[in-house]
């Protein structure tokens, strides 16, 4: 596993992070930085173009 060091800081809204949190309860996420990284992860293996 590659090694996490580069920080990115993010400002969200209050409704995103009610999303986020549910989504990690769903799928046993432990942190809101993991669920993040997942969700980086599954859409960059997206092929489909976002704007289509």
């Amino acid at each position: 596993m590659e090694k996490k060091d580069v920080r990115i800081q993010l400002v969200i809204s209050p409704s995103e992070v009610e999303a986020l949190d549910e989504w990690r309860a769903r799928n046993k996420v432990w942190s809101r930085s993991q669920a993040i990284r997942e969700a980086i992860r599954r859409m960059l293996e997206d092929k489909s173009d976002p704007r289509d």
